[in-house]
């Protein structure tokens, strides 16, 4: 009788410090538990871009700064065999593909599609179009690759200024840009000119990077984010003519989540304040962490 009556005390006091925890330290513990995994590929078999340790920073860094995302790296076609393969895949909520360039070796190419359809995010930047213009073990028709991201590379020009227009201005990657909008004085505007920060207004955003031009895109096929109503003023024939030239998107496959955008060449456009929000954005809406609309031909360019 007195040892049940102990036990009786024991448990009772047990239960007692469990509800005079901190309230810090159950938050804490819900926090880690949604904590997401991201693996960042940066293998390249074709150019490599100089910003890709910038790259690798940043995504690490926006990570541990909202405390949102774990983030692990494949550098090298070794580390690629190993840690994406089907069962290794399981561990990540989203893979980033920052500037990766040429048919990479994935140990089951069609595996990895798979992964994606099936509920995974994936997110690339930039040179990420300039990926799989050929697919494994397709023998025509549009990279299977292309197929999923929405668009492929097809050139590029000078580096040059672009006044971006808004697709969406609800969407996480973009709205952050609104929230940071200003009028620019003509001053602000020339040093974009010239390579300096980018500035974000009301109606557009005013930003220095490589521009991509595309091929194999279909905006009814993707909700744009970001676009221009004039060819990029790059120094080639065509700029400044009217047309729609795609910078941002988004887009479902299958369950799975894209979001892709064109910049990111140079390591300032990745230092860049507005930047960073707008790759945040995109990868926490990757990750299911933010709504935002992903129903395709949305813009009234199209």
């Amino acid at each position: 009788m007195h040892i049940r009556r102990v036990n009786q005390i024991c448990s009772l006091m047990v239960l007692l410090s469990l509800l005079l925890l901190p309230s810090h330290a159950c938050f804490a513990g819900r926090r880690a538990s949604k904590l997401k995994h991201v693996l960042v590929v940066t293998v390249t078999l074709g150019f490599r871009h100089d910003s890709i340790p910038t790259a690798e920073q940043t995504i690490q860094r926006l990570g541990e700064k909202t405390g949102l995302w774990s983030t692990d790296f494949v550098r090298t076609t070794a580390e690629m065999q190993t840690m994406m393969s089907d069962t290794a895949l399981q561990k990540y909520d989203a893979v980033i593909f920052a500037n990766t360039t040429g048919v990479l070796p994935l140990p089951d190419p069609n595996g990895f599609l798979a992964y994606i359809r099936a509920g995974h995010g994936f997110i690339a930047m930039h040179a990420g179009s300039d990926t799989f213009h050929q697919w494994p073990g397709q023998k025509s028709g549009v990279s299977m690759y292309a197929q999923m991201l929405g668009g492929e590379f097809r050139i590029h020009h000078n580096q040059c200024a672009v006044r971006l227009q808004y697709g969406d201005p609800h969407f996480p990657a973009i709205a952050p840009l609104l929230r940071h909008a200003s009028k620019p004085s003509s001053a602000q505007l020339a040093s974009v000119d010239a390579g300096g920060p980018s500035i974000a207004t009301r109606n557009a955003w005013h930003i220095f990077d490589e521009i991509y031009l595309f091929k194999n895109f279909n905006p009814q096929r993707v909700h744009l984010l970001l676009y221009s109503i004039v060819h990029p003023n790059d120094g080639s024939a065509n700029a400044e003519h009217p047309g729609l030239y795609p910078i941002s998107w988004c887009r479902m496959y299958g369950h799975g989540r894209v979001f892709y955008t064109a910049l990111g060449h140079r390591k300032r456009t990745w230092n860049d304040p507005l930047y960073q929000q707008h790759i945040l954005g995109g990868i926490k809406w990757a990750l299911g962490l933010s709504r935002g609309n992903a129903r395709p031909g949305n813009s009234k360019a199209n």
